[in-house]
């Protein structure tokens, strides 16, 4: 039987277009790709921040990324679709080794991949990735560990938090006490308190660790 793991990586690509983040303040989101073409690949992103239009304007600009439509969503949200070619890119190199992309997201010139790959493929990847670009972080994902953290959490802790978020407990300023709340639920103040903060630091370390992009 085949093994495959979940891969973190993160990722400088000099040579690649998502370098050019570096410059912009944006959060960028791969939404779909399509590798169809023999010679280039399609891509469909979505662009969040301030700088969104002078990140799609520089790569209009560039010779290699050919941009082929740009749907306004709301302000500072883009979804735009280009091609670009596969040679030494990222995507080609997941593509060809049938790695499943779970997420990959671009901030600061930095590329944050998490997917699902062949243990077989691990090497390969590996030693492509340390030749064509500057390897910031490679490690296998441990879901054992999510699996202990979400274990932890009961469906009580779970369902007092929500219901103090909904009654606005976490905003500023509070929209409600723990009194009031303890009072709604029929149970000690201190016993809300306790499923309020056990559940809160559990979804810190899932969130802390990256997991949050594989629930």
């Amino acid at each position: 039987m085949e093994k495959f793991s979940v891969l973190s990586i993160d990722l400088f690509h000099p040579d690649c277009w998502t370098s050019i983040t570096d410059k912009y303040e944006v959060n960028v989101k791969l939404l779909s790709q399509s590798f169809d073409n023999d010679n280039f690949f399609s891509s469909r992103i979505l662009i969040l921040g301030r700088d969104s239009k002078g990140l799609i304007n520089e790569m209009r600009a560039s010779k290699n990324v050919k941009v082929i439509k740009v749907y306004s969503m709301d302000k500072g949200a883009f979804v735009a679709d280009f091609i670009y070619p596969k040679r030494n890119t990222i995507s080609s190199l997941l593509h060809e080794t049938n790695s499943i992309v779970i997420s990959h997201r671009i901030m600061d010139g930095i590329e944050k991949w998490k997917i699902v790959v062949n243990v077989s493929s691990i090497p390969k990847i590996l030693q492509s990735l340390e030749r064509t670009s500057n390897l910031i972080s490679f490690k296998v994902v441990k879901l054992s560990e999510l699996r202990k953290l979400m274990n932890k959490l009961t469906d009580r802790n779970m369902e007092i938090l929500k219901i103090a978020y909904e009654r606005g407990l976490f905003n500023y300023p509070r929209q409600c006490k723990l009194t009031s709340i303890s009072n709604e639920i029929g149970i000690k103040q201190n016993t809300l308190l306790y499923h309020i903060r056990k559940a809160e630091k559990l979804l810190l370390e899932i969130l802390l660790d990256e997991y949050y992009s594989l629930l």
